[in-house]
């Protein structure tokens, strides 16, 4: 077969959400499949950190940049020689219009239940280019059970026609303890000291809740003094809520923002952290509580099923409105027979969730397709 992708999601720098699963698609696509050929059509060059091209991997570039998969790679696709048997597109946006079946991958459907967490502009296209790739697709891709119910109950699509490709984790790269010092010294950080929330800044992820209830861990008796609560990840939106909270609660010498964190800062920060924390009110499948179960750090997570579905039960789980849970489990968590237990089946969770799987699971829908 020859396959077309949209690389663009993967072919940026800082790499969070749908670009990490892009570009993890894409290199294990390019180690595994040596079968099928691959285009990998771009708007702009493609950095170093993607595949390099051989005889079954080739990429495409060109413009203009202004709504390309609108217009620029319709137009490309009719009009080169290459005749491809399926396209494939790691987000939502499949080209409008394409000669041949496409597969979009629909992460979830956030946006049509908080849309006043996103601007008129991305959620026009959001809705409306989501329903279009739904609408035309041969086939769907998927990242959860959770989020394949969604998309059959929303949009009416046949179970048969939709695939979960669950997202994988990451092996945790070897950082030596002089690294690892350096790092946690540069935040003003000590080794299990500390409860993370790892992500992006934006409404779903409750963070002020989060806030709010580490306040309230702070005043009990046994807290330890010296404990701090690590926010690490880029401003997303509508996230002044999140630092008016901390001012409020008065607690800005115990909270430490890190903004975009690289791969050696994340995975130093997931291993010496006492818990990660993720209080969401909605995912579709929830990578930082895989990635840290992966390094063996306990998760406390919110009852929300996505959460349920991939966490299972390695990891404590709260209601995302009640502060007063979360403030036990944080304080369960201190206990080191407890920590113990959740870091050893958590481990042994996340080990199931691979991006080898998750690229094996998509070569099979294009065989299917």
């Amino acid at each position: 077969m020859l396959i077309g992708i949209d690389g663009n999601e993967a072919n940026v720098s800082n790499k969070v959400g749908v670009g990490q699963y892009a570009f993890n698609v894409l290199t294990k696509l390019h180690q595994l499949d040596k079968k099928n050929q691959y285009i990998v059509y771009l708007k702009d060059q493609p950095l170093p950190d993607l595949p390099p091209s051989n005889n079954n991997w080739q990429y495409r570039v060109f413009g203009p940049k202004k709504l390309w998969t609108r217009f620029a790679l319709p137009l490309h696709l009719y009009t080169e020689k290459a005749q491809l048997d399926v396209f494939f597109s790691p987000s939502h946006y499949s080209p409008l219009l394409c000669p041949c079946p496409t597969i979009p991958t629909i992460h979830d459907l956030g946006y049509l239940k908080f849309q006043s967490q996103f601007t008129k502009k991305d959620l026009y296209q959001l809705i409306n280019w989501t329903v279009q790739s739904i609408k035309k697709s041969k086939h769907i891709c998927t990242v959860s059970q959770f989020s394949k119910d969604e998309i059959i109950k929303t949009y009416s699509i046949d179970p048969q026609k939709i695939s979960i490709a669950y997202n994988g984790v990451d092996t945790p790269p070897k950082i030596d303890q002089k690294n690892q010092t350096n790092i946690l010294s540069s935040y003003g950080l000590i080794s299990n000291n500390y409860f993370l929330y790892l992500g992006t800044l934006k409404p779903n992820k409750n963070i002020p809740f989060l806030i709010k209830s580490f306040s309230k861990f702070l005043k009990i008796k046994d807290c330890p003094k010296s404990i701090k609560l690590v926010i690490a990840g880029k401003k997303g939106w509508l996230f002044e809520e999140i630092f008016q909270t901390v001012k409020k609660e008065g607690i800005e010498d115990k909270v430490v923002f890190t903004d975009f964190v690289n791969d050696f800062q994340k995975w130093t920060l997931y291993q010496n952290a006492i818990a990660s924390v993720l209080p969401s009110t909605y995912e579709g499948f929830g990578i930082p509580a895989i990635e840290s179960m992966k390094i063996g750090t306990p998760v406390i997570v919110s009852t929300i099923p996505p959460f349920k579905e991939v966490v299972d039960n390695c990891g404590l789980f709260i209601d995302p409105n009640n502060e007063s849970d979360l403030v036990e489990k944080m304080t369960q968590i201190l206990q080191t027979k407890i920590r113990q237990k959740y870091s050893l089946v958590g481990k042994k969770q996340a080990d199931k969730f691979t991006w080898e799987n998750t690229a094996k699971s998509i070569i099979n829908v294009f065989n299917k397709v």
